[in-house]
């Protein structure tokens, strides 16, 4: 019903109505609706971004992906980098958030050829949230055979 056609309406009209149909209060109900509903999705969002990375050491698996973003830099065509998924070596110092990471890269050179390379890198994880490159500090990459 129309807030018009409830005005229309005499007295005893609006009595025998249900609540239903009154016009203001279905408005009501469906803001109140869409307003909890806004209010769950807001809730779950803040509480599934706040428990993923912040406050705690990167494990090694952490360290591994991040120190595959800085490999893949140091390449002229990074898209066409392949890592192992699970084959590296990490030796990790908790005291000093240290970490040096090693494993293999396939990629192919600008002239087309497909190298298979060593790499090593060494680590400092600053702080903050582990899957940023701002929260680390790369001390050295070495790749045999490099890309040229």
């Amino acid at each position: 019903m129309k807030h018009s056609d409830w005005k229309a309406l005499s007295e005893e009209e609006r009595k025998t109505l249900g609540w239903h149909r009154h016009p203001h209060i279905r408005t009501a109900t469906i803001y109140a609706i869409v307003f909890a509903i806004a209010f769950i999705v807001v809730i779950l969002g803040i509480s599934k971004n706040s428990t993923v990375h912040l406050n705690r050491k990167p494990t090694a698996r952490e360290a591994f992906e991040t120190a595959k973003v800085f490999v893949k830099d140091k390449l002229k065509q990074p898209t066409t980098a392949n890592f192992p998924e699970n084959s590296y070596k990490p030796v990790i110092d908790t005291a000093t958030n240290s970490y040096q990471l090693q494993s293999v890269i396939k990629f192919i050179t600008t002239s087309g050829k497909t190298i298979k390379s060593n790499w090593i890198i060494k680590m400092h994880y600053i702080k903050g949230d582990w899957s940023e490159k701002t929260s680390w500090q790369v001390e050295s990459i070495t790749m045999d055979p490099e890309d040229k």
